[in-house]
């Protein structure tokens, strides 16, 4: 990892930081084996030390996969909490490892042509993500493929903040922080680049629109609609899943269909929600359940956490 300014926040960030960027470079060392398997017994140990989130856990999967049977769902927390502690310990090699050999984890790609493609039209193109899998993986291999940038919402401890920029800007990918609105956004489509966008996460009720998500009501950002809308810019789904045994990573990019942006927020958001929920259903135990994605319902429902 290049050195970095990190000269801001108080002693203790600083210190939090600093404990926090020799962490990452000692784990990149790691056999990538090694890593999985650690991964999943930390992931474990934070099942049973964390009831609070096991339970927003149990919560969110009751409310996605309705017809499992108790069983088959706790099935899916273990392994799901297994898969949070390998996402936590490849940020070693994805965020400290030198940029080829984190690159080449990156094992298949699947759709990058069409992006490539999207991108000769003349209006950029804008790419949605969800928490599933190494997605940091993927923003380091698009860094390196594409102009790209990122919107990403700052950490309070701006040490904490000034590493996370760092590492996901060193394949070349910009990150822009939420504050700044959207206006950017245009400038940058304007001048046919991408930008990149998570978009799972709960909303603000006076920001969303609600929109179904694995059959329930989700609080959704109706911004990819208004992004495309202006120059009918393609949109492609991004999502990235971990191979088995530390095996590397796979990416595949799916494009919405040409009726999207139809002009219906609520519609939009449909089809993007979609999208993320087919993504999602290849590898569930992949997924950040531990989102209170469902926290906001319509008035006349009952929040479930």
């Amino acid at each position: 990892m290049t050195k970095m300014q990190d000269d801001t926040g108080t002693r203790g960030q600083r210190l939090g930081t600093f404990t926090v960027k020799w962490l990452l470079q000692w784990t990149a060392r790691w056999p990538d084996t090694w890593r999985s398997r650690c991964g999943g017994g930390l992931g474990l140990i934070a099942m049973v030390a964390l009831p609070k989130i096991r339970r927003v856990v149990d919560i969110n999967l009751a409310i996605a996969f309705p017809d499992w049977s108790l069983a088959r769902r706790q099935q899916l927390r273990r392994q799901n909490f297994c898969e949070l502690g390998r996402t936590a310990l490849e940020l070693g090699p994805i965020w400290a490892r030198h940029l080829p050999g984190a690159l080449d984890m990156v094992r298949t790609v699947e759709g990058a042509e069409a992006v490539d493609h999207a991108l000769t039209l003349g209006h950029g193109v804008i790419l949605f993500t969800a928490h599933l899998g190494p997605w940091e993986a993927a923003v380091l291999y698009t860094g390196q493929r594409w102009p790209i940038t990122g919107m990403y919402r700052a950490l309070r401890n701006p040490c904490m903040d000034a590493l996370m920029r760092h590492c996901r800007e060193r394949s070349g990918a910009r990150q822009l922080n939420k504050e700044r609105g959207i206006r950017p956004l245009f400038r940058i489509l304007k001048k046919k680049e991408i930008i990149g966008i998570l978009t799972d996460q709960n909303v603000d009720p006076r920001e969303g629109v609600f929109a179904p998500f694995f059959g329930y009501p989700a609080c959704t950002t109706p911004v990819l609609g208004r992004l495309a809308a202006r120059d009918r810019v393609p949109v492609f789904g991004m999502f990235a899943y971990r191979l088995p045994q530390g095996s590397g990573f796979r990416i595949e990019f799916v494009p919405l269909p040409d009726t999207f942006p139809s002009g219906d927020a609520v519609a939009d958001a449909s089809v993007m929600n979609a999208c993320m929920e087919t993504a999602i259903r290849k590898a569930p135990e992949q997924y950040w359940w531990v989102h209170r994605r469902f926290k906001d319902q319509p008035a006349a429902r009952e929040r479930p956490y």
